[in-house]
């Protein structure tokens, strides 16, 4: 079963068609990137892989549920079973690092204490657990943003530029993610500009090109010496 799948979705904002008849089947434990140019429309792809925005036609089905026939208690329920990172950030500013993380397990299952534990020292965020969002670096808002996406242990992950603006410790970051996607099974939806990043993360990279999808060459990823 697809934990995600887009049939013929479009998109039109004002006067301009963003996405156009978008067809794309996320698997379970399938990772699969969409390269697209700032401005492109990739975001809005996020926004309606988790029912934030409604399609101007096709569907979009959740976990195998279409987004259009879900009520709002369903869509959140089937928005907990994702971890995301939006482009410029979705933290709370006046919350704590550990807080943010702390709301994003809310209702979730036992352990709370010791999986944020284990996220804050695993993104080394043991220094700004107590830090208010807005006043992390960069670096540090893009580590928890991370650590938030895993904390559900979701089973689709849905990262949009999720390195953007990590330099020091991209490639850290990189090693982090892979550790906990692809030994674990996790289907990953990879929105990003990289292609380097798209090539090693995932085995189907698209590009979105005037709001259609193209498929490109098949990824060569780079195995986990961890797993």
């Amino acid at each position: 079963m697809s934990v995600l799948a887009f049939e013929g979705v479009s998109l039109i904002l004002g006067q301009a068609r963003l996405l156009d008849r978008i067809d794309l089947r996320v698997g379970a434990g399938e990772r699969v990137a969409i390269l697209a140019d700032s401005g492109a429309g990739k975001s809005w792809l996020l926004r309606l892989a988790i029912g934030l925005a409604a399609p101007a036609s096709g569907t979009v089905t959740l976990m195998g549920i279409d987004l259009a026939d879900a009520d709002a208690d369903t869509r959140r329920l089937l928005r907990a079973r994702c971890g995301m990172t939006m482009q410029g950030g979705s933290l709370l500013g006046d919350l704590s690092v550990e807080e943010n993380l702390r709301l994003a397990l809310a209702g979730g299952s036992g352990g709370a204490a010791r999986r944020i534990d284990r996220l804050l020292l695993e993104f080394a965020l043991e220094q700004a657990a107590a830090t208010r969002a807005d006043a992390l670096s960069i670096g540090q808002r893009r580590r928890a943003e991370l650590a938030r996406a895993f904390v559900r242990d979701p089973d689709l992950l849905i990262l949009d530029e999720p390195f953007e603006g990590a330099f020091a410790r991209s490639d850290a970051l990189e090693a982090q993610v892979r550790r906990r996607v692809v030994p674990q099974g996790r289907a990953l939806l990879l929105l990003t500009q990289d292609e380097g990043l798209a090539a090693r993360l995932c085995e189907r990279v698209y590009r979105l090109e005037q709001g259609r999808l193209v498929q490109q060459a098949a990824a060569v990823t780079v195995p986990d010496a961890a797993s």
